[in-house]
Order: structure tokens, then sequence, then C-alpha cells
């Protein structure tokens, strides 16, 4: 079993994948091809999140979520104690980004900080927030309003004890909506290629929606 108290030796900002260190409030991006890939980036950076003593959530749809426990076990995590603890939180997509069967990006804003703040209260300091937005292909959503979404928690994390990485299925999503989760995270990771990511446009300043909410 992977113990899940801190490790003063693990480096708390260390991603876990490839030499990235982030900062507290990044918003990552991570385009993946298959499902092994998508594991190999998100296993790591929660693993780390969990020796280093943080909460971790993690968002996805059924087979997704089944997987990620899957991979967790297989590198030596009890996932129900995790659970069970609250260290580890894995939250449907569905109960995440819709509310009543509609997506209101100040909704999921909210419930990243309310999971923020409540792992605080008990006993993690941060947090490490990972999603998988397949979903977006599963329905009729305005690809305009992820983009402002996107936009906004770039904006409302900057300054939160917190960390985001969004992984984006290349084989699920059409070029232009590619482009537009690049356009919209300061880091990308593409395959084994970690880096600062040099098309990222800065969220607008008069962008609608809610302030200052960490």
């Amino acid at each position: 079993m992977l113990d899940p108290t801190m490790d003063p030796m693990v480096d708390p900002t260390a991603f876990g994948y490839g030499d990235l260190n982030f900062s507290w409030g990044d918003h990552i991006c991570a385009i993946y091809d298959d499902p092994g890939q998508q594991m190999d980036v998100v296993a790591p950076f929660m693993l780390q999140g969990i020796r280093a003593g943080q909460r971790c959530v993690w968002v996805s749809g059924p087979s997704a979520a089944r997987r990620f426990r899957d991979t967790l076990t297989r590198s030596g995590c009890d996932v129900p104690t995790l659970e069970a603890s609250g260290q580890l939180v894995i939250i449907s997509d569905v109960d995440f980004y819709l509310k009543d069967g509609l997506f209101e990006p100040g909704s999921s804003i909210a419930l990243a900080r309310t999971l923020l703040e409540d792992g605080q209260r008990h006993g993690y300091s941060a947090m490490r927030l990972a999603g998988d937005p397949s979903w977006l292909q599963e329905g009729a959503l305005d690809f305009d309003l992820w983009e402002d979404y996107e936009h906004q928690v770039t904006r409302e994390i900057a300054n939160a004890p917190m960390v985001i990485l969004c992984q984006y299925d290349r084989r699920r999503f059409p070029g232009s909506q590619i482009v537009t989760a690049l356009l919209t995270h300061p880091i990308v990771i593409l395959g084994d290629n970690v880096a600062r990511n040099p098309y990222f446009v800065p969220p607008p300043t008069d962008a609608v929606g809610p302030r200052d909410i960490f």
C-alpha cells in the first residue's frame, strides 16, 4: 500500500511526469492519443500529489474512472482507503460539469473551490485536479462556452493553492477544438514533450464570469 501521508522528501510542486515543476495556480493541457497514454500522464501526477499529502481529484466518465482506479491500484495505492479518507476524490463528469443537465461554468469553478476548501479543512493544504472533457463530444454544448470556461479557470485559479490538468483525447476532438485547448492553457503536454505553451493566449480581463472566488 502506498502511504498517503506526506513524505518530506517529495517535492510538492513536481508534476510527476518529465521534469516539469508547476506553480500553484497553473492550468495545464495534456493531449493524448489513447487511454494508455492518458494514464501515463495522469497517474504519476496524482501519485506525486498523494505522496506530498495533497488532495487529488479526478473528473471523468465511468470507463476512464475505472481505468484510473485500476492504474492507481497497480501502482501500489489502496484506492478505497484513499477515497474514504477524502484525499482522493473521484467525481463523474456529469456531476462536476452539469447542473440540472446544463453546463454552467461558474458552478463547476465553484465546485472546484468547495473541493479545495473542504480538503484544507481535512488537512490537505493544496489540491491537484485532473479532468477528461470527452463528454463534450457526447452532447450539443456550444464549444465557445467551453472556451470561455477554460479562460475563466486560468484566471480564477491563478492565486489558488491548486493545479488543474485537462486531458484531451486527440481522436475525439476536431482540430479546431484541439487548437482552442492549446490557446487556453499556459502549459502543454504533447506525448513526451512538456513545456510552457508558446501558443497560450491570456484570458481577456473583461471576460464574463465569477471573480476572485479563490
